[in-house]
C-alpha cells in the first residue's frame, strides 16, 4: 500500500510517501504563508517518482489538527479534493497523535504538547507500545497554570514531547521530562494512518473535519460582540 500523507498544521509543512512500512520520501516546505499556492505543486512534484503519479497512491493521510487554523483547512481541503477526484480512501490523524508517535519510545507514557499561544497549550496523554499508540485522554486546551497538574496521579514521569515550549513547562511541573521534537512529521502521520487502514478504519469525506479544539480569533471576537 502506497500512502501519501499531508501535514500542514504547524509552521513547517511536510509531505511523505510511504510504501508499506518503508518511507519512500519526505519533504518539508519552506516557511511562508503561500501554502494554498505551493501545496498542490509540491504534491505533484513528490508523486512524480511514482510510475503513475497520483494514480499509484492507494490511500491518503492528512493531519486534522490542532494547530494553525489556516494550515488545517488547506491540508484537509487539498486531500479531500484528491480523494473526490480519484476515489482514494482517506484517514485523518491528530497532530497530537503524530507528535506522540515521534517523541515517545516503546513503553513510555507521555504528553504531546503544541503551543496554542496566548499562554495556552493543546495537549493529550498517551502510552506508546512497540507498534501501537494508546490514547489516555481526549485532546484538551490547557493554561500554563493547568500544566502544573498535568500527569497528577501518574506514578511515573511523563515525557512531554512536542514544541520547544515543553522545556519551560518541565520547569513548573516536576513530573514532566521535556523532550522537544521537530515539527510534526508527515511520515509519522502516514505510519499511524497505515495502522488504521489495515483495520479498515477510514474516514468518510462528509465527516472528516478539522480538530480545532479552540475557536478562532474571529469566532471569539464575534461571540464577544454579540
Amino acid at each position: 500500500m502506497i500512502i501519501l500523507a499531508v501535514h500542514t498544521t504547524s509552521p513547517v509543512h511536510s509531505l511523505a510517501l510511504v510504501s508499506g512500512d518503508r518511507l519512500l520520501e519526505e519533504r518539508t516546505l519552506p516557511h511562508g504563508r503561500q501554502y494554498v499556492e505551493r501545496l498542490a505543486p509540491a504534491i505533484a512534484e513528490l508523486v512524480k517518482r511514482l510510475r503513475n503519479g497520483l494514480m499509484s497512491v492507494d490511500a491518503l493521510a492528512v493531519a486534522t489538527g490542532p494547530g494553525s487554523f489556516s494550515g488545517i483547512r488547506v491540508g484537509i481541503a487539498t486531500v479531500k479534493g484528491i480523494a473526490l477526484a480519484l476515489g482514494t480512501p482517506v484517514v485523518g490523524v491528530s497532530s497530537l497523535d503524530t507528535l506522540a508517535w515521534q517523541g515517545l519510545r516503546p513503553g513510555e507514557t507521555g504528553a504531546a504538547v503544541i503551543d496554542a499561544r496566548r499562554g495556552e497549550f493543546y495537549a493529550a496523554l498517551y502510552r506508546r507500545e512497540t507498534e501501537r499508540l494508546e490514547s489516555l485522554s481526549e485532546p484538551m486546551l490547557i493554561s500554563r497554570v493547568e500544566c502544573g497538574s498535568l500527569g497528577a496521579g501518574n506514578p511515573e514521569k511523563l515525557i512531554a514531547c512536542g514544541d520547544p515550549v515543553v522545556a519551560d513547562l518541565a520547569k513548573i511541573n516536576a513530573r514532566l521530562v521535556a523532550r522537544p521534537v521537530g515539527p510534526p512529521s508527515a511520515a509519522a502521520c502516514a505510519h499511524l494512518a497505515r495502522a488504521r487502514f489495515k483495520t479498515g478504519k477510514v474516514d468518510s469525506l462528509h465527516t472528516l473535519a478539522p480538530l480545532y479544539i479552540r475557536r478562532s480569533d474571529a469566532e471569539e471576537k464575534s461571540s464577544v460582540q454579540r
